[in-house]
């Protein structure tokens, strides 16, 4: 950046311009009071650091958009004088000269504590759109809208600075980072995006300064310009409903989506509209630096204007003109050729600021005042040009305001429109009343319709219906008890409810799979036929059938009574074959399937087998067999081997049973413990 020393004071720039003090600077620009040996006034003149300046892409640019903002001639842009390079050391650099304005900006104002009430806001927001409108007309944007580039004049009115230069810093990327967190704080969210600036994004700006003009601060503002920008994505302009008619115009010109927000000249006329619903505004409290005066070597013929009846701009009590009247914004108007028109009218209407004779009432215009105009008429001429704009100025007001009193009036389209916003939007046009509905669609609190509807033409004070949303209907509570799962969620589903499955539980009367109760967790107390609020959940438990029965053990009973005690407990019972049992007498229940202590469900089978008692097995002949034919026969037949007596490679003598001699062919229970008895030798 250029160096803030010694130096730079006096240095002339491009042969014409003497450096003064610094005015500011920032990571790009550093901003110079100078004086132009030239035209002999104080101006502005701006340096681009050098780094930027060097890229040949941005001097082409800069050219071509310089050229272009130099030739916007309009009453709220400050003009551009000069740009060109110029020799700063060994480096070239980029440097713009502008008008000096001695009232301040809108940051010099809110820096001092001070806030704007709806009125003066509005005022600053017009002059503002004017502006933009011959700059995006021009086919330029600004970029970089914000308190410090809203100057005021000696007449109180708005100019646009930077005009130009702002687009070819933001074009180049400059303003976006953590060091210039200040135009970030008045960006739109295109910047999140990374979309380029366009006419719109200056709107989304000037709607974030004046919503600061009016509560001090800048809304979706954080601790960084990342977070910042990413606060502001697709969210809503948070406008309170105090400010009025104002509401709704800034609630539209800040809207996250720049295809819903105004245009410049459709910003201004909605502010148009907003005013004559607002009191007469007080004067902007706009700071007066001696400093600042346009011709310091005519401080003294200043001095003496003030004193014959100019309102010296330190002084905050001259009387302004009726806004809706003086600064009404068609979009069709020229550029160029509005600047003298508006110029004029404005002196015009504010007659009593710049000084009127109280006999003849004709405006007392200083020389300075036409000077900006070429080849000018002077003496008589003059007078009758001046005494002209006065009167067509003061018709045309009176006609503006004529024609702008309709004795019909357009509804406007309100649905989406908060209630008190949209309330605030109609007041002094209709007779409105808020109805209250419930909607599916449209959140609560928000207008869904008007009626008459929106677009209708009415006489101005008609009565106008606004139906707001009260949310979406209650939901009816419907039985759940007894429906299968599928079925209760069917049913839930289509009343925008949610289903919850809770944990199953046993129950002797419901059927496996199907609800056995259901419960509103919030309101654990609600029945059918109770209302709860779309997408309320419900909690809905299922039954795993009875409880499972342990089975008892049955057998050593008779089949009767096994059967008459299992069929009790709800057990259907079957008849399996008989079978021998050695533990079992005959005729008694010997086996039961599946066994004693196993858990079934009622309903559930149980088969019971009887006793035969227990298989009856001939001893087997041994004759012809020696010790070990013996044993193997003895337990193919299933017999068990019992204590062997005598040598067994002697001659056998016989079996005995429990201590008893049986015979060979005898028959005994299978399984039972057989003696074997050998001779000695």
């Amino acid at each position: 950046m250029v160096q803030n020393n010694p130096q730079s004071s006096g240095r002339i720039v491009a042969g014409r311009y003497r450096l003064g003090p610094r005015l500011g600077s920032g990571v790009d620009v550093a901003a110079f009071e100078a004086f132009d040996e030239q035209l002999q006034k104080v101006v502005v003149l701006k340096v681009v650091h050098p780094d930027l300046g060097d890229a040949p892409q941005v001097r082409r640019e800069f050219r071509a958009t310089m050229a272009i903002a130099a030739g916007i001639d309009h009453p709220n842009v400050a003009t551009i004088i000069d740009y060109g390079t110029d020799q700063w050391g060994p480096r070239e650099v980029l440097f713009v000269v502008s008008e000096r304005f001695a009232g301040g900006t809108l940051r010099d104002i809110l820096d001092r504590g001070r806030l704007l009430a709806p009125s003066q806001a509005l005022m600053v927001g017009l002059d503002a759109c004017k502006g933009l409108d011959a700059v995006h007309r021009s086919g330029l944007v600004h970029a970089d809208v914000r308190p410090s580039t809203l100057v005021f004049g000696e007449d109180r009115r708005v100019r646009l600075l930077d005009v130009g230069l702002a687009q070819l810093l933001a074009s180049a990327g400059v303003g976006t980072n953590a060091h210039d967190n200040d135009r970030v704080r008045y960006a739109s969210p295109e910047r999140a995006a990374d979309l380029p600036v366009e006419a719109k994004s200056d709107v989304y700006s000037l709607c974030l300064t004046l919503i600061e003009s009016l509560s001090g601060s800048v809304p979706f503002e954080s601790d960084s310009a990342v977070a910042t920008l990413a606060n502001r994505v697709d969210k809503l302009m948070p406008v309170s409903a105090d400010l009025g008619p104002l509401a709704a115009v800034l609630e539209r010109a800040g809207r996250p989506l720049a295809a819903d927000r105004y245009t410049a000249a459709e910003f201004g006329r909605a502010l148009v509209q907003a005013a004559e619903k607002l009191p007469r505004p007080a004067p902007l409290p706009i700071i007066g630096n001696a400093s600042f005066v346009a011709d310091p070597v005519d401080t003294a013929a200043a001095d003496a204007r003030t004193r014959v009846g100019e309102s010296s701009i330190a002084v905050p009590d001259a009387i302004l003109p009726d806004i809706s009247a003086a600064l009404l914004l068609t979009e069709a108007s020229p550029v160029l050729p509005s600047s003298f028109e508006e110029r004029s009218a404005s002196r015009a209407l504010r007659a009593d600021e710049f000084g009127v004779d109280g006999e003849s009432g004709v405006v007392q215009v200083d020389d300075r005042d036409l000077d900006e105009y070429p080849e000018p008429p002077s003496g008589r001429m003059r007078k009758w040009i001046v005494v002209a704009l006065v009167v067509l100025a003061a018709a045309g007001g009176a006609l503006a305001w004529y024609l702008s009193r309709p004795d019909h009036v357009t509804v406007p389209v309100l649905a989406g429109v908060e209630q008190g916003i949209a309330l605030n939007q109609v007041a002094g046009d209709f007779s409105a009343v808020a109805e209250t509905e419930p909607s599916e669609d449209v959140p609560s609190g928000m207008v869904i319709r008007t009626d008459p509807g929106a677009g209708a033409s009415v006489e101005k004070g008609s009565a106008l219906t606004l139906f707001v949303s009260s949310g979406p209907a209650p939901r009816v509570l419907s039985e759940l008890a007894g429906l299968t799962l599928a079925q209760a969620q069917e049913k839930l589903d289509s009343i925008a409810l949610v289903l919850q499955e809770g944990e199953p539980v046993f129950d002797e009367t419901v059927e496996s799979g199907k609800v056995v109760s259901w419960t509103v967790p919030d309101s654990p107390t609600l029945t059918a036929g109770g209302t709860v609020p779309k997408g309320t959940t419900v909690l809905v438990v299922l039954s795993k059938g009875p409880s499972p029965l342990v089975v008892p053990d049955v057998s050593g009973q008779s089949f009767a009574a096994a059967k008459a005690s299992l069929e009790a407990m709800g057990f259907v019972v079957t008849q399996a074959e008989d079978v021998f049992s050695p533990a079992v007498a005959a005729g008694l229940v010997a086996v039961q399937t599946p066994l004693s202590g196993t858990e079934l469900q009622k309903g559930e089978t149980i088969t019971l087998g009887l006793s035969k008692g227990p298989e009856l097995v001939a001893l087997p002949s041994a004759a012809g067999l020696d010790y070990n034919g013996i044993v193997t026969a003895l337990q193919t037949l299933g017999f068990g081997l019992g204590q062997v007596n005598g040598s067994t490679k002697a001659a056998f003598v016989g079996y005995h049973v429990n201590a008893v001699a049986v015979p060979a062919g005898t028959l005994v229970p299978k399984g039972t413990v057989v003696e074997l008895f050998f001779n000695a030798k």
